[in-house]
């Protein structure tokens, strides 16, 4: 029998990583299990093709509806000015290896395809925790146009010391000043149009009842409805969630307890996930971390995921693909890649709103 070539085990791994794939999918193996955030962020992307994603909005519009006479002259005025916003693909990636002699050292199918499996496994832990960063914290630059536009750029700090309003003007750069160098969000200037400008409020490091003042009144004002009957509902149907820290969830459980007029505390009722008008806090570890530059300290980021979500290049979602050439002739190489970007589907003053303490303004 003649020897197995190197390209032949390259064809031999790739079948079993897709094999592999098909049992443990990427989100599934590593994502879901851990991270609610892609539970009801990530599960709503949609797939599509282009050279770039391309959205339209009217956001001037004045003086074209009003009353008159049965037998009035037609007086419109017409000012619907409709904008464009753009944005490019960014993809990540991440790769697994490994060694033709320690494949044969460990010889027996079962032990190759557990190998094979640790490598997969470790890829999609690597470049899940990769964009769930990216997804957060969005670019670092003007020049960073490899990362996506993260959420919390879409939807980020607006005026300091505002407890509410669509003061959200800018997407910041995660850039490390405080607050990171402002830009227009999909490239329109929301002090232009305001009706382009996200809902912030400063919660001011009070994680009291004045933070519930704060939610209710973002809530009702981009009119976040939770379900009525307090059921069990698919993941799917949930389109309003919030996101926030461990602190957070800790001060709002312990609250809501000390609040409680019935004689000592119900675990059940106060401790685990928070909601708050039937919405779930659903807890996202990227956020036990203060970022000044994008969205503050102890945030609360609450979105509405009927306009804003991923989108994903078809035939580009968590894709294996060949490394065709390779410096070390006993080491197999294969890679996966993500061709994505976060987009917002209409303004983002209707995407959600966020809530935190900041210490400025951007500008």
């Amino acid at each position: 029998m003649a020897e197995v070539t190197y390209e032949q085990n390259l064809d031999i791994a790739y079948g079993t990583l897709w094999d592999i794939r098909r049992k443990n999918p990427p989100l599934a193996t590593y994502a879901y299990s851990n991270y609610q955030f892609y539970n009801t962020f990530f599960r709503g992307n949609v797939k599509c093709v282009g050279k770039a994603l391309e959205g339209h909005i009217t956001l001037s519009s004045e003086g074209n509806a009003t009353h008159s006479g049965f037998w009035a002259q037609d007086d419109l005025i017409k000012d619907n000015i409709n904008q464009r916003y753009r944005l490019g693909w960014a993809k990540a990636t991440g790769g697994m290896m490994w060694n033709l002699i320690e494949q044969d050292i460990n010889s027996s199918p079962a032990r190759i395809y557990d190998v094979w499996k640790q490598q997969y496994d470790s890829c999609v832990k690597d470049l899940v925790e990769e964009v769930l960063d990216a997804m957060i914290n969005g670019r670092n630059s003007a020049t960073d146009t490899n990362r996506p536009y993260g959420v919390c750029q879409w939807v980020g700090l607006g005026t300091h010391t505002s407890t509410g309003g669509f003061t959200g003007y800018y997407g910041t750069y995660n850039d490390g000043s405080t607050p990171g160098a402002a830009f227009d969000k999909g490239g329109l200037d929301a002090t232009t149009y305001t009706d382009w400008a996200s809902y912030y409020a400063d919660h001011d490091d009070n994680i009291d009842d004045s933070l519930l003042t704060i939610l209710d009144t973002a809530t009702r004002k981009l009119n976040f409805q939770g379900p009525v009957i307090p059921e069990k509902l698919r993941v799917e149907k949930v389109n309003y969630a919030m996101y926030t820290n461990d602190n957070v969830i800790k001060k709002l459980n312990a609250y809501f307890a000390k609040s409680d007029d019935n004689m000592g505390y119900r675990p059940d009722a106060h401790y685990g996930t928070p909601a708050f008008n039937r919405i779930p806090m659903v807890y996202t570890p990227p956020f036990d971390t203060a970022n000044v530059s994008v969205y503050g300290t102890d945030p609360i980021l609450g979105l509405n995921h009927n306009f804003i979500y991923p989108v994903i290049l078809k035939k580009w979602d968590f894709r294996i693909t060949k490394q065709p050439a390779n410096l070390r002739h006993t080491v197999m190489e294969l890679y996966m890649d993500l061709v994505y970007q976060i987009w917002c589907n209409s303004s983002p003053k209707y995407a959600g709103f966020l809530a935190s303490y900041s210490t400025a303004t951007p500008s």
